[in-house]
């Protein structure tokens, strides 16, 4: 009796074995999978933001209450064309500025700035602003921050401010920054990555 069902035991002892071998197999192949899987994306990642974007760290206070400082930025790079308004990065090195910045655009070539100190208005074109960004906690005048009241901007250039104008080296001081080339910009500020909390897009 035994003898008999020996070769039974044996046979579903050696299935038992090819099915685990299988399974094994099947679970290699499917953790091969997924790890080119895990490698193609984190190549597109790497293209995308190599070539469309870029990621910017905020220095600085310049910004505030619209960024802060050591906010996260995921800045637009691929065609960009700049625009009033727009947020920008850039970098262009002075003697006073030597890291990226972060600053909006005020105007763009071919525009008239007028800076009214006392008002704390900018004009453009002969119109005042409108600028619901600006941080008024502390700032019922404009700290004249440089040697600019009146300048039209260059074709292929932009004139940029910070939303803290009392608290930001921008073009209104012609040594320091002044008006920038647009080769200069980096991109645009389309989204605070980190932190969470203040997560989110940034609106013109």
């Amino acid at each position: 009796m035994d003898e008999e069902l020996r070769p039974r035991e044996e046979a579903v002892a050696e299935e038992k074995k090819e099915r685990k071998e299988k399974e094994k197999l099947d679970w290699r192949k499917e953790f091969y999978s997924e790890l080119r899987m895990l490698a193609v994306v984190l190549t597109v990642t790497i293209l995308i933001f190599h070539f469309l974007t870029q990621l910017v760290v905020v220095v600085g206070s310049s910004m505030y209450p619209t960024l802060h400082e050591d906010d996260l930025l995921i800045a637009w790079r691929a065609g960009y064309e700049p625009r009033q308004g727009d947020i920008v990065v850039l970098h262009k090195e002075t003697e006073y500025i030597k890291e990226t910045v972060v600053k909006r655009i005020i105007a763009t070539g071919g525009q008239t700035v007028e800076i009214d100190y006392d008002e704390n208005a900018v004009y453009v074109d002969g119109v005042r602003l409108d600028e619901p960004y600006l941080n008024r906690e502390d700032e019922d005048v404009m700290i004249p921050k440089g040697d600019v009241k009146s300048i039209d901007i260059p074709e292929g250039s932009v004139f940029v401010m910070g939303d803290n104008r009392n608290r930001s080296t921008d073009s209104r001081s012609t040594p320091a920054l002044g008006v920038v080339d647009e080769d200069y910009i980096i991109g645009k500020a389309v989204f605070i990555f980190y932190p969470f909390d203040h997560m989110g897009l940034l609106e013109n």
